[in-house]
């Protein structure tokens, strides 16, 4: 047994796992638009096309090419509908950089790609590439005569570590993402032979968090590192230390499921992610697995759920672009990335009741970089007073559920205020209640508080 975990932690990380391993990830999430054409997978060549689709997703899932990981599900979509079978055969990275130039404008209004964005026509094609010559165009028949001659998962990542651009090194972690989709079961997809307790868990940025915290790393400073605000690129520098924590963080999980270790990898991602810029302690990741437990045990399912496209429709039914559409979002929008604020934009859906799962929340702006008292710092602009009575309703279960984790401003126009203190005059919906008129000084001096 580690020796930083003790036996008492140990069962609620073993609970927390247990309770969030079933929950299907952002690209395998069917309940997610936009919906994979080809799922649920009901013939082989389906099948095939899920094995070489999702080789596509893991080899983007990098930050650098596609920013947001939700941008990879709905670009991928994006080709797809341009090119069709093209997406899968061809090698040529110019038939793919006009597509993704086209992309961008279109999520203009939520979200970026990364800052190696040109990178990701030739990193489609060499997966391409790798798919035709080595897997001779069948990956579920290469991977299934590798397990027949005895080959591992890691004989597997060696060769997409040899074949795809941004597949080596500490990317190693995606080619390991990859093979977790492929071989376990419900809520992965188990179209490889190989055995799921020879899995690693894909170390990425928000494992890493998970692994600072339980004190797992030989570097002290680690916990530090990973919760600045501007987030050091050392510790991905080095190959060899990489390998050996991602050695160190499986070698964990297998100490747990002895049989599945990768159980832990989407329960850890969630967890990792809940703690950005939170305090690495064990203390801090107690109380974040005790709330998930707590909420998952009052709702009878997992509190939040990330999210791709959030479709908007106007007032007479139409279906509008997704992103911020009113004038006011759109105003808040363009104010913070005129001011280079990190921030993410219906990101998210949070659960609010049992007995009505329809009952969420989705809120607009989070900006991870700022805390209030600790907590995260939402940003809700709303502009619509026929709904504002049901929209504080809403809002106050969020924070009477939320609260003690995400600090909650609503930007309204000047009118709404009055009203919004009739409404709710003891303030449950809201922590700070901003003008729209003079919101942007409101901002400078909470953020040069």
């Amino acid at each position: 047994m580690p020796q930083e975990v003790s036996n008492g932690l140990k069962d609620l990380i073993v609970r927390f796992v247990q309770t969030y391993s079933n929950v299907p990830d952002l690209e395998l999430d069917l309940y997610l638009n936009p919906k994979p054409w080809f799922m649920p997978l009901n013939s082989n060549e389906a099948k095939q096309e899920a094995a070489h689709y999702f080789l596509h997703a893991a080899a983007l899932s990098d930050y650098m090419l596609t920013g947001n990981p939700r941008n990879v599900r709905i670009l991928l979509n994006h080709l797809y509908s341009a090119l069709g079978s093209k997406l899968y055969t061809t090698t040529n990275p110019s038939e793919f950089t006009s597509e993704v130039t086209k992309f961008e404008t279109q999520i203009d209004k939520f979200d970026r790609l990364g800052q190696a964005k040109a990178k990701i026509p030739e990193e489609l094609c060499s997966v391409n590439q790798f798919v035709a010559n080595k897997a001779d165009g069948n990956l579920i028949d290469h991977t299934t005569n590798l397990s027949q001659r005895g080959r591992k998962p890691a004989d597997f990542v060696k060769e997409l570590s040899f074949s795809i651009k941004r597949m080596t090194k500490h990317n190693k972690a995606k080619s390991w993402l990859y093979l977790r989709w492929m071989v376990r079961g419900s809520p992965d997809l188990a179209l490889f032979q190989f055995d799921p307790k020879d899995l690693m868990v894909s170390l990425t940025t928000p494992k890493f968090r998970v692994y600072a915290s339980l004190g797992l790393s030989d570097n002290e400073n680690l916990p530090f590192e990973l919760s600045t605000k501007n987030q050091p690129e050392s510790w991905w520098k080095s190959t060899s230390e990489f390998d050996k924590d991602a050695e160190k963080l499986t070698n964990f999980a297998r100490w747990l499921f002895p049989e599945d270790p990768a159980k832990v990898d989407f329960p850890f991602f969630i967890l990792g992610t809940w703690l950005e810029y939170s305090d690495l302690t064990p203390s801090s990741l107690e109380k974040s697995m005790r709330f998930f437990i707590q909420k998952h045990d009052e709702f009878l399912q997992p509190l939040t759920r990330y999210l791709t496209v959030v479709y908007h429709y106007n007032r007479i039914g139409e279906r509008i672009d997704p992103g911020a559409f009113s004038a006011l979002e759109l105003d808040i929008y363009e104010f913070l990335r005129k001011k280079q604020i990190i921030f993410n934009y219906e990101f998210m859906e949070f659960c609010l009741s049992k007995n009505n799962p329809a009952l969420t929340y989705k809120p607009d702006f989070l900006l991870p970089q700022y805390t209030c008292n600790g907590r995260k710092v939402l940003l809700e602009p709303h502009g619509i007073k026929g709904n504002l009575m049901d929209f504080l309703a809403k809002l106050a279960v969020f924070r009477k559920h939320y609260g003690d984790y995400f600090c909650l401003i609503i930007i309204v126009p000047d009118e709404f205020t009055k009203i919004i203190d009739e409404y709710d005059p003891w303030h449950t919906a809201y922590d700070f209640l901003w003008k729209q008129s003079n919101y942007k000084t409101h901002f400078e001096n909470f953020r040069s508080s």
